[in-house]
């Protein structure tokens, strides 16, 4: 909601920061910075040079114009939880494409061995393949894959 209220997609650690704080009167200055870092934590939102992006398309997330985060949330690290890549990749084609998911698995296992690469590898290698934008997800990606 920051992000769409400020019209960016690029944020500095300040105008975040100030944002959760000031504008919204949602935290605390000292709340708001780890809502920041939980944020980065969880790979919701990437860190640069001092500079905030999300890390998925903010724009397609509708959020409820009276929305209030519970201050709750900043003491339990655990309630933010992203989805594993692979079931979100196979969700995106499946919607997409009008492949039925049973349908999307097979060719992903077909891919999967035809090229000798991880499911989300072969996953992101189909959805390329039915022109679906999956430039969000390959940083995301690479970082799973290459932590293993």
């Amino acid at each position: 909601m920051i992000f769409k209220r400020k019209g960016k997609g690029v944020l500095t650690e300040k105008e975040f920061v100030f944002s959760a704080s000031i504008d919204f009167r949602w935290f605390t200055p000292k709340e708001a910075h780890r809502l920041l870092d939980m944020g980065i934590e969880a790979n919701l939102l990437e860190r640069s040079n001092g500079f905030i992006k999300p890390s998925f398309d903010y724009k397609a997330v509708d959020v409820p114009l009276d929305l209030r985060p519970d201050k709750d949330m900043l003491t339990e690290p655990e309630t933010i939880e992203v989805k594993p890549l692979f079931p979100t990749i196979l969700d995106l084609i499946s919607s997409s494409s009008g492949l039925q998911r049973r349908e999307a698995v097979a060719r992903i296992n077909k891919i999967q061995e035809r090229l000798d690469v991880d499911i989300e590898v072969a996953s992101l290698v189909l959805a390329r393949d039915l022109d679906i934008d999956i430039e969000e997800l390959i940083p995301r990606e690479m970082d799973e894959v290459l932590s293993r």
